[in-house]
C-alpha cells in the first residue's frame, strides 16, 4: 500500500504465496480476484490496468483496516 511494490506484483505474491498456503481464506478473496484480473488483463476489457491496480490498493487497504478479534485499536 505504500507504493514500494507494484500492486500487480503484490497481489500476485499474496495469491501465489499466501492465499494458496492458507487454502484461500475469504478475507483474501478480493486480493486474489485483483491478482487474477491484473494477470489476465487485456486492453479490450474497457478498463485501464491503472484502474485495476487502484482497485488492488483499495482491497489491500480494506484488508489492513480490519480489526482482528481481541485486538483494540488505539487512537
Amino acid at each position: 500500500m505504500d507504493g514500494s511494490l507494484d500492486p500487480a506484483a503484490g497481489t500476485c505474491l499474496i495469491w501465489a504465496d499466501v492465499a494458496y498456503d492458507l487454502n484461500y481464506p475469504e478475507d483474501l478473496q478480493p486480493l486474489v480476484s485483483c491478482a487474477l484480473n491484473l494477470d489476465e488483463w487485456d486492453a479490450s476489457w474497457g478498463v485501464s490496468v491503472e484502474a485495476l491496480k487502484e482497485e488492488a490498493i483499495e482491497a489491500a487497504g480494506r484488508l489492513l483496516s480490519k480489526q482482528r478479534p481481541g485486538e483494540h485499536k488505539t487512537d
